[in-house]
């Protein structure tokens, strides 16, 4: 059985912390495992922007209801097709609790396009393993503002 440390991250024989998939790679932007690397994720939301009967069907997640504005649920969209169509295709490595894409479908419910994008694209940016070491691997969606 595998042990956890306080974080409740699984540790090896050797007592050191597992990452999972993202331990040996290195910390850049174009993380080849993390949240299907940022580039990835990019072309998908501009995929889904220009095409967005590619994306239809999926229904609502169960994270988050469809936001109200137009752009807001294209982008959306674009994260539901990533989490049905994509995500299942690909072993779990998100160091972040809740994954990218949770995140992405609540930032978009609770702020619309324009504020829930500005803070996708930052998680998106910081989604490799040493920035999420360094926040305590927990980020949620802030609050909105009133």
């Amino acid at each position: 059985m595998a042990r956890r440390d306080k974080h409740g991250r699984r540790k090896n024989e050797d007592g050191e912390s597992d990452e999972g998939c993202c331990a040996a790679t290195l910390d850049t932007l174009a993380h080849p495992c993390c949240c299907g690397g940022v580039w990835s994720q990019a072309a998908t939301l501009w995929l889904t922007l220009l095409r967005p009967s590619l994306t239809t069907g999926h229904g609502a997640d169960p994270a988050a209801p469809p936001p109200r504005g137009r752009v807001a649920a294209a982008m959306y969209r674009s994260v539901r097709h990533y989490r049905v169509a994509v995500s299942p295709t690909r072993p779990p490595c998100c160091p972040y609790s809740p994954s990218c894409s949770t995140y992405a479908v609540r930032a978009l419910h609770r702020h619309g396009a324009l504020r829930g994008g500005r803070l996708i694209l930052a998680r998106l940016l910081r989604c490799r393993p040493g920035a999420a070491r360094r926040r305590g691997y927990r980020d949620p969606v802030p609050p909105p503002r009133h």
